[in-house]
């Protein structure tokens, strides 16, 4: 299971002040991973189904989208949401499955989605990270991941007390 540090991943973009703005996020974010040549090692095989997924700057584009995938959320969440794209291809190629060829309504007919979940250690708190995958004709597409807000578990370490007493 891929354990980030937030703020040291946050400090790699200039991202200070432009939060609510999510289209000078997205410009920062994708240009940053082209310089790095993010996209230029392509495609991820999840080693569940086989399938073979591209990720691209329209993927990350859309996962920093207007509304509820991006403009709208906390802070905080918005901050999970960057701070994991890096992880993306691990996070894919280890992804489970939870649903497949679900019907595409929003774009041209044939478009298929399927759905992946994975979890992720962020500043010592283990969340989902659910991914959606537009299947096209000819290749898969990362279309979108999303951070669950509610922390699946804190992670247990020797400084933290429990109030677990045993009788």
């Amino acid at each position: 299971m891929q354990n980030i540090n937030s703020e040291q991943e946050l400090a790699t973009y200039n991202l200070d002040r432009k939060w609510n703005d999510y289209i000078a996020v997205q410009k920062e974010v994708i240009s940053v991973l082209k310089s790095e040549k993010y996209f230029k090692n392509g495609d991820i095989i999840n080693l569940e189904t086989g399938m073979n997924i591209r990720l691209s700057p329209k993927g990350i584009k859309e996962t920093i989208g207007s509304g509820k995938r991006f403009q709208n959320l906390p802070k905080r969440v918005k901050q999970q949401k960057i701070a994991t794209i890096r992880c993306l291809p691990i996070l894919i190629r280890e992804g489970k499955l939870v649903k497949n060829d679900v019907p595409n309504y929003y774009f041209s007919e044939g478009d298929l989605f399927a759905y992946f979940i994975n979890h992720i250690i962020i500043d010592d708190e283990i969340h989902d990270v659910r991914i959606a995958v537009r299947k096209k004709v000819n290749s898969n597409h990362f279309y979108i991941h999303h951070i669950d807000t509610q922390k699946s578990s804190k992670l247990l370490s020797p400084s933290i007390k429990t109030d677990n007493y045993e009788i």
